[in-house]
């Protein structure tokens, strides 16, 4: 293989992605493509692990997706650390803790429908909604505003590089959820909430001297949240909805053993990584691998593809429900690791034990459709509900 032999768009690896990930493992371990404007991509676990962990050595801020750092996430230390330090509350477990009455709700009301109809699209009807509705609940909106909120993050994501190519409609979105995420915090300016639950009232104007969350970095903040608040929780529920309803197996056993649930779902995130990639960039010259990699030049990290490295996970293709330990790097590793996992674990395990507890069985009524790289989940999921 050559450096520019990898497409993660290509229909090969659109078809196998594992199998992808396990030549590029195996035969390029660095390897170029030159999708998204160019980056190598890193494929095995103990190179992602150490890169993720250099945070001196490689930054987060080099190429904001949309043109304008998104705090925490797109930025690097010290600013990192005053919003990470800002933001934390919110996502205290806690805090998170507080939500499932309301999150068994929504999945109560949401399965309703399809129960008595035996039969329903789980994408339809309960992995695409519910992120985007606790992501409403979370921050304080109406709750008829999913559908909006998850309607534009969609449409972005089916207009990127390698679905439908369209730049303009990308940018029409993405100024779309700018505007209104400047409408919500100037509405939270005009009308604030009690700060110790409102994100967005609790964050503006805190400062440590040398920060301070101005109205510009707070409508940054909440513009990342209507991306990655409900996105990739989406693709992670939808995932393990599919595995639950096409692995008799895996579904019989928690069913059998529900107190299972948590550790069969950290196997769900590691075997198929909602989020395949995340950005870094090189702060100076390096070799990799018999690489050359350029100051300033962009590395993805494959979380999934380290997730299935045989170097650390023993049979790393199979499904193990209680695998212990299990390391995966589902939501990264260093200063940038998933601020919100707390939540989307919540949200996947309410999700599995209301669909288990409230049916005997499901299975599949169709071919599912898959989402592609750089995330990867389900946006049709057709299944026989028996009750």
């Amino acid at each position: 293989m050559t450096i520019t032999d990898w497409d993660p768009y290509a229909p090969e690896a659109a078809a196998d992605p594992p199998a992808s990930w396990a030549e590029l493992r195996g035969q390029c371990p660095v390897a170029w493509t030159e999708r998204m404007g160019g980056f190598w991509a890193v494929s095995r676990f103990d190179d992602v692990v150490s890169i993720a962990r250099a945070s001196d050595r490689f930054n987060n801020s080099g190429g904001p997706q949309f043109g304008t750092s998104r705090p925490p996430l797109e930025v690097d230390r010290p600013e990192h650390t005053f919003f990470r330090r800002v933001l934390q509350p919110y996502f205290a477990n806690e805090r998170v803790a507080q939500l499932e009455p309301a999150i068994r709700g929504f999945v109560g009301e949401m399965l309703e429908p399809a129960l008595e109809a035996g039969q329903a699209d789980l994408a339809e009807v309960l992995s695409y909604p519910l992120p985007a509705r606790t992501l409403c609940l979370w921050l304080g909106l109406p709750d008829r505003e999913w559908s909006y909120v998850k309607g534009v993050a969609e449409k972005l994501f089916d207009a990127e590089e390698g679905r439908g190519d369209d730049p303009l409609t990308r940018a029409a979105c993405n100024e779309e959820l700018y505007a209104y995420s400047r409408q919500l915090v100037r509405e939270r300016m005009e009308h604030p909430l009690d700060p110790e639950v409102d994100l967005i009232t609790g964050i503006l104007g805190q400062a440590d001297g040398t920060h301070t969350v101005t109205e510009e970095l707070c409508v940054q903040v909440v513009r990342l949240l209507l991306a990655a608040g409900h996105n990739s929780t989406t693709s992670g529920i939808g995932n393990a909805l599919l595995r639950i309803a096409s692995e008799p197996d895996v579904q019989r056993r928690l069913r059998e053993e529900p107190a299972l649930i948590p550790t069969a779902i950290e196997e769900f995130l590691r075997l198929e990584t909602p989020v395949q990639g995340m950005p870094r960039w090189a702060n100076e010259d390096l070799e990799l691998h018999g690489r050359e990699i350029r100051e300033g030049e962009m590395l993805m990290l494959l979380w999934a593809s380290a997730n299935r490295d045989p170097e650390r996970f023993p049979e790393p293709d199979r499904c193990v429900l209680d695998r212990s330990p299990n390391e995966h790097v589902t939501f990264g590793r260093g200063i940038h690791r998933c601020i919100g996992m707390d939540l989307a674990r919540l949200e996947l395990r309410v999700a599995i034990e209301e669909l288990l507890a409230r049916t005997e069985w499901v299975e599949l009524a169709g071919e599912p459709v898959r989402t592609t790289f750089i995330r990867l989940g389900v946006s049709y999921l057709p299944v026989r509900l028996h009750t």
